[in-house]
């Protein structure tokens, strides 16, 4: 089934087609989701969510970018607004002093999954920053204006979150 079909049939409140999306496109935006949320029960819960809105929202979709896109930007801003409801962000950690490493260096050496178990240590604001930033490609001002904080605020917390999985990484690396 196309994008277009898709399109189409959530318009009508097609129930068959709603299954169809929600078939197709559910395994990535469940992906965004188990990134943003701690545990698997609130990711399932945003997911739901996130189609609820895609439903909802159908009508706004427009045809400048992919079906798929959209779904996607509507996913990551459902999660940051259930995130903004519960989490304080802060502009200092203590930063330890962590030997310097090329932080592509680091984060290629990652498989996906050990990134999800990384990113799952870290505190949520800083992990919340981090998948906007290195995963779903987010400058920091639009980070500062989606989640209502200061740049300084986005690249502090960015900088806390690679120097702690910079961290982790060094002491899986000295174990093996």
């Amino acid at each position: 089934m196309s994008e277009n079909e898709f399109i189409i049939g959530c318009q009508k409140q097609d129930a068959k087609i709603q299954n169809s999306v929600y078939k197709t496109y559910g395994p990535k935006v469940f992906g965004i989701c188990k990134r943003y949320m701690k545990d698997r029960e609130r990711a399932e819960e945003m997911t739901m969510n996130s189609f609820l809105t895609v439903f909802q929202k159908i009508n706004q979709f427009k045809n400048d970018g992919s079906f798929e896109g959209w779904i996607l930007k509507i996913t990551v801003n459902c999660c940051l607004m259930e995130l903004r409801k519960k989490t304080a962000f802060s502009n200092e950690f203590p930063l330890e002093n962590i030997q310097s490493a090329n932080e592509n260096e680091v984060l290629k050496s990652l498989q996906e999954k050990d990134i999800d178990t990384i990113l799952s240590i870290l505190p949520e604001g800083a992990r919340i920053i981090f998948n906007l930033y290195a995963i779903e490609g987010y400058k920091h001002a639009e980070i500062a204006e989606k989640l209502g904080i200061s740049e300084g605020t986005s690249k502090s917390q960015l900088n806390y979150a690679k120097e702690k999985l910079k961290k982790i990484f060094f002491n899986s690396q000295s174990k093996n």
